[in-house]
């Protein structure tokens, strides 16, 4: 039963993922990306530092 279980959901997820990649492109997820960067940060650009920098 666990098994059936298991294999229903690893169907499902992988369903799923085909369905939402068909809809999308570039332009639509890089337009999304902006919309949240600009809410997360309030509109303000803020100053990120290098990890790397020495």
């Amino acid at each position: 039963m666990k098994q059936l279980f298991g294999f229903a959901a690893v169907l499902v997820m992988a369903l799923g993922m085909i369905s939402c990649e068909a809809e999308s492109d570039v332009q639509d997820t890089e337009a999304l990306f902006e919309t949240l960067e600009v809410q997360g940060t309030g509109g303000d650009e803020e100053e990120v530092e290098e990890r790397n920098a020495g």
